[in-house]
């Protein structure tokens, strides 16, 4: 085993309160299901990686779009609020594979993910370009994946209870992130 190969921990995330980051998002886990079918198909069929990765990738990541929305409070908080989320890096990994596809759909370079998608894109009210997959998949990627002091230091109080905490600053810095990604907190 390579060190490339070796299983990285699972990652701690502190995540807005606001759930439109991921409520606008959650479509993302339809669209994973169908690609993870479409190449379920074809690799019993005849070609294992025709849309660009194994379906159990994209089932994957479909599932990690869904716990997320069910793990995020609505909108039903009453002031501004964090959520504490551990996500399995086998789930982070699967989000940025499907990421490289979608990225490679988006610049032309793999169009049977197109063909795939483009009848079922039609099916939602307001249909998705591959550039606004790509761009919510960046969202979630961008939240998921934040790594500054404040988070850090935000999910080691939180996750040991800690009172005297200035739990008021390290939200500001957070927020001040997350708005720098186009991200509403």
């Amino acid at each position: 085993m390579t060190k490339q190969q070796k299983q990285q921990p699972d990652r701690t995330c502190v995540l807005p309160g606001d759930p439109s980051w991921i409520e606008a998002a959650a479509y993302l886990a339809e669209v994973f299901a169908l690609l993870g079918r479409g190449s379920e198909i074809t690799e019993a069929e005849y070609d294992a990686v025709r849309y660009g990765l194994p379906s159990l990738t994209y089932r994957i990541a479909g599932h990690a779009v869904r716990r997320l929305k069910a793990d995020v409070p609505g909108p039903q908080a009453t002031r501004a609020t964090v959520c504490l989320d551990i996500v399995p890096e086998f789930e982070l990994d699967a989000l940025w594979h499907v990421q490289s596809v979608l990225r490679r759909a988006r610049d032309g370079e793999d169009t049977e993910v197109l063909d795939l998608l483009d009848p079922f894109l039609d099916s939602f009210p307001q249909r998705p370009s591959i550039a606004t997959l790509t761009a919510d998949l960046e969202t979630v990627l961008a939240v998921l994946t934040l790594d500054i002091p404040a988070g850090r230091d935000m999910a080691t109080a939180l996750a040991l209870g800690a009172p005297d905490f200035d739990y008021d600053t390290a939200y500001t810095h957070l927020v001040t992130a997350w708005t720098a990604a186009g991200i509403t907190p």
